[in-house]
């Protein structure tokens, strides 16, 4: 390690605070998490502007009547929580992770898995999205994840990446640069993964360009967005269900799963407007947990298109 790694907030953030808060329990931790969001913002004039520029737009999108002195400071609060991943639930005992999560919706995906057909499972960077991968290995749904590997995570979820098993986890991981013939092995892969009766997961929120993308609004900025989730339910005829989970008070969470959506051929640009309709509506429901939706360049109002994990370094 050089003496320049020693001094970056990523090292002192993850392999520092948060072990030391995980031991504080769920509650304080978590309160302590909303205090350095606060303090921080105070050094942050910018990011405060852009965030209140980002909520009139939002709240004009969606019709609410957010009060935008009072949600500011909240979303804000959240920011250390969002980077936290599922840092706060790395402990042996999987029943004291599970009992963290306030979970509806669990049925639909459970009826939908036992039908064996596969299930896409669509998520998004809403709120505590990594936190609700957590959940899914940690309840031992057969998942499999066709998105970037993420980095900073519980020690928990590596070694459920890493696990030698039938249609091993680290053959489905994305990365930037992917040839066209690896891009074709993962969606084979994730074909025949729904063919065996598991779940792929994807994040339907990812704004794109080129192939695989189709149109949609989002928070009143209309662009395309990837939408191979909807090509994989048609292709498969694996029902679709979608996941969202954000932050509850005191270090739990709540975890949603809709009603099972089936897809015909022709339907993929109507499934595209229902999801982000369903996202809208959680945004909604949580503003403070649009931590990615209000602040990262990529769900901005101009700026070039790009995947969300190549511009969301550009903010924090």
């Amino acid at each position: 390690m050089t003496p320049r790694h020693l001094f970056t907030w990523k090292l002192w953030f993850y392999d520092a605070a948060l072990p030391l808060l995980r031991r504080l329990g769920p509650a304080r931790g978590d309160a302590i998490l909303g205090a350095i969001g606060r303090f921080l913002a105070l050094f942050q004039p910018k990011l405060c502007g852009k965030i209140a520029l980002s909520l009139d737009r939002a709240r004009t999108a969606l019709g609410t009547d957010w009060d935008g002195s009072a949600l500011a400071p909240a979303l804000l609060a959240n920011v250390p929580r969002f980077l936290a991943r599922d840092y706060p639930l790395d402990v042996r005992d999987d029943a004291l992770a599970l009992a963290r999560f306030d979970v509806s919706g669990e049925s639909h995906l459970e009826s939908a898995l036992a039908a064996g057909r596969g299930v896409v499972l669509v998520g998004s960077h809403l709120g505590a999205h990594v936190s609700g991968l957590h959940w899914l290995h940690r309840r031992g749904m057969p998942v499999r994840l066709l998105v970037q590997r993420p980095k900073h995570l519980s020690r928990t979820l590596q070694v459920c990446f890493d696990r030698p098993e039938s249609h091993p986890q680290t053959k489905f991981f994305l990365r930037r640069g992917l040839t066209t013939g690896e891009a074709a092995d993962r969606i084979l892969r994730a074909h025949a993964a729904l063919r065996d009766g598991l779940a792929v997961y994807l994040n339907g929120d990812i704004p794109w360009t080129g192939p695989n993308a189709r149109p949609g609004s989002l928070l009143g900025l209309t662009r395309p967005f990837l939408s191979v989730w909807a090509d994989l339910a048609v292709l498969a005829r694996s029902p679709v269900v979608f996941v969202t989970c954000t932050h509850a008070p005191a270090g739990r969470f709540r975890l949603n799963f809709s009603a099972p959506l089936n897809l015909a051929p022709g339907d993929e640009q109507h499934a595209v407007t229902t999801y982000l309709a369903h996202l809208e509506s959680a945004i909604a429901a949580h503003p403070a947990d649009a931590v990615a939706h209000l602040t990262w360049p990529c769900f901005g109002p101009g700026t070039p298109i790009m995947p969300c994990e190549r511009s969301r370094s550009k903010q924090f």
